[in-house]
């Protein structure tokens, strides 16, 4: 599978996440595609470095090195518009990480506005978790899509895209997994 694939796939997969509820929110659809072992930036990205993290607060990971960063410009809405998507693709670990602040609806249909981190496993990653499956978390603020506290929610999901355990989330930093609490 190409590289650029990879990262259209990533892009579809991270606005898939946006659909956010309280309880429950759905695992993106597109990430079971990502099944490349080296992730790369398309010919097009922009900005590209080496970082040790991206996001911010709560929604944010870590590498475990220095690793390949850049930004792509996809129109992750397909409305003719397209959004600024920051990747980083921690090797060590076989994670591709995609950040980006986009509105979404929340399951009651209310229009919001937060930072979202998608995680999704490469081919041969160190956790030994199949390709294309991952976790996403959302940054809400109390009172957003009916949130009592405001917090980092999410969901991890399988190879397929299917929820596979979904609440509170918080990033370990010291491997890239999640953990998730139930939310109340």
């Amino acid at each position: 599978m190409k590289n650029t694939i990879l990262i259209a796939a990533v892009a579809v997969a991270f606005t898939l996440t946006t659909n956010v509820s309280a309880q429950s929110p759905p695992a993106p659809q597109g990430a079971a595609t990502v099944k490349t072992g080296s992730p790369a930036p398309s010919p097009t990205a922009k900005n590209k470095s080496e970082k040790t993290s991206i996001g911010t607060g709560k929604v944010a990971a870590k590498a475990s090195d220095p690793s390949s960063y850049w930004t792509e410009e996809i129109d992750v809405h397909d409305d003719g518009s397209a959004e600024t998507t920051e990747f980083l693709y921690d090797a060590e670990r076989g994670i591709v990480y995609a950040y980006g602040e986009d509105d979404f609806s929340c399951a009651n249909g209310k229009p919001e506005r937060a930072g979202i981190l998608e995680a999704v496993y490469a081919a041969g990653n160190k956790a030994g978790k199949p390709a294309g499956s991952g976790y996403y978390v959302v940054g809400l603020n109390a009172g957003q899509c009916a949130v009592k506290k405001a917090d980092a929610y999410g969901c991890k999901f399988d190879a397929d895209g299917n929820p596979t355990e979904c609440g509170v989330i918080a990033v370990n930093d010291a491997t890239g997994e999640v953990m998730i609490a139930a939310v109340n």
